[in-house]
Parts: structure tokens; sequence; C-alpha cells
């Protein structure tokens, strides 16, 4: 699997510590890569790939956060139903 498909399933799985580990090590393989392009257009592919993984990776994340933000919602309107001698 590519470093780039293991970001996205980390993201997925809401691994982000791992994410970020991966962002690490895919940030210097395009570091790596840029530097030994030796034209414009291998420079904009890796462009278009970065731009692409990290959009992925971004939209990915904030639909995990809206996920999270609705379950702690529901959680808490539930709580405020709940008897008062169930609440902690």
């Amino acid at each position: 699997m590519t470093v780039p498909n293991l970001i996205r399933s980390a993201v997925s799985s809401s691994a982000f510590e791992e994410a970020e580990r991966l962002l690490e090590i895919y940030g210097d393989e395009m570091q790596a890569k840029w530097k030994a392009a030796v034209s414009p257009g291998q420079r904009a592919e890796i462009a278009a790939e970065v731009t692409e993984v990290l959009e992925s990776a971004r939209v990915a994340t904030l639909a995990a956060r809206s996920h999270a933000q609705r379950r702690l919602i529901h959680l808490a309107s539930q709580r405020a139903y709940a008897p008062s001698g169930i609440r902690r």
C-alpha cells in the first residue's frame, strides 16, 4: 500500500496520530522528489499529487469532526432527559 493510501486509511479510521506520522514520511518523500525533478511539468505533477492527498485528508478529517460533534450533541441531549439519579 502506498503512503498516500495509508494516510487516507488512517484518517478514515480516525487514527490521526498515525496519519500525522505518515504525513511526515510523505512530506519527506515529496520533498526529495521535488528536489530531483528536472522540469516544471514534473514539479506540477508532484504539486497536484500532494494537493490531492492533503485535500482528501482534510475532507475526511472534517467529516470525522462533524460526525463526532453530532454524537456529542446527541449524547448531551440524551443526558438532559435522563433521570437525575443516572446523571454523573
